[in-house]
């Protein structure tokens, strides 16, 4: 009798850079719920950029058989997990960061999603805090409405921050809305978020072009919107730290990478003309932040570091091209 193995359900893909430990704990956590559902219903792939240790031999003591691809520098978020993407087997495809851990077993939650609502193209986890100290809330991190004007003003303005409970910026993050239901959203962040391959492929999978991360699963989100729903399904749960790829690289040379990205967003969704007025915009933030910077009594990183991040993306937003960040060149 010939037993053949089931095709699996679900492709996991995780990008990995300088993970390490992180990137483990991740995989023996995913190990864990499999069980529930059957391993052989699942597909691991994970694919590092070229990270100094990448321990690939813990990865296939946790997960066996797992695909592992190398890549011999870091090609940014994007092009790595289209990498994944496009050796899944699987119709709906996982990205998951190093950073979060199974909180239970959400494989099943997120498939039984996608069977439930043929239309969504898109199905978002629950994350939980992990205790980790991030700088907002998993609540207010992970689910936010596509950029507007109003969101722009209001976070570089710092009335976001001044304000934090103001209903314009709950409404934004869909922190008025019952987190234990259900519901359709814009923009969930790709930390966690499966999608259905066939609908990621049609439309390209991620724009290499916001590199090395950040911004691309918010226009990835907006190029989805037209193919179907995007749904955030609680019943699927991951536990998520955040904000380990930023902490890698140090917020001096995050800040102008993530604004800079926004620039490109906005060019590709608005026009030219749009981008030069948010370019405008960023840099009224980052002179006001540079104002304020001496008067504000706490500051949750050292001030030398957050002036030069303010002055450095001042610089890339007025098209200087200056600074010491490589990230700085718009």
């Amino acid at each position: 009798m010939i037993h053949t193995v089931p095709a699996p359900l679900l492709s996991v893909v995780i990008v990995s850079w300088e993970s390490g430990k992180d990137l483990v704990e991740c995989v023996r956590s995913l190990a864990g719920a499999a069980a529930a559902i059957g391993h052989e219903r699942l597909e691991l792939i994970v694919v590092d950029n070229g990270s100094r240790d990448f321990p690939a031999e813990e990865v296939r003591r946790v997960w066996a058989p797992v695909l592992l691809i190398g890549n011999p520098e870091n090609r940014g978020f994007g092009p790595a997990a289209n990498q994944g993407a496009g050796r899944a087997g699987a119709p709906m495809v996982l990205f998951l960061n190093p950073d979060t851990r199974a909180d239970g077993e959400p494989f099943g939650p997120l498939l039984e999603a996608f069977e439930r609502h043929p239309d969504a193209v898109a199905v978002a986890p629950r994350l939980l805090e992990s205790g980790g100290g991030a700088d907002e809330t998993q609540a207010m991190f992970q689910l936010r409405r596509l950029p507007t004007w109003r969101q722009a003003l209001g976070e570089l303005l710092l009335l976001d921050r001044a304000f934090p409970r103001r209903r314009a910026l709950l409404h934004r993050r869909y922190a008025d809305r019952d987190r234990e239901q259900p519901f359709e959203v814009e923009q969930p962040a790709a930390a966690a978020l499966a999608v259905r391959r066939e609908a990621f492929l049609k439309i390209g999978g991620f724009d290499e072009a916001f590199v090395p991360a950040w911004f691309e699963d918010v226009d990835l989100c907006a190029r989805l919107a037209p193919l179907g729903s995007l749904l955030y399904w609680p019943d699927a749960r991951f536990v998520h730290a955040g904000g380990a790829a930023a902490r890698a690289l140090g917020y001096d040379r995050f800040l102008p990478i993530y604004y800079r990205n926004a620039i490109r967003y906005w060019r590709k969704h608005r026009g030219p003309l749009a981008a030069s007025a948010f370019h405008a915009l960023v840099a009224a933030g980052m002179g006001l932040r540079l104002l304020i910077l001496p008067l504000r009594p706490r500051v949750p990183r050292p001030r030398s570091e957050a002036g030069r991040a303010y002055l450095w993306t001042l610089q890339m937003a007025c098209g200087l091209g200056g600074g010491r960040s490589p990230a700085a060149r718009a």
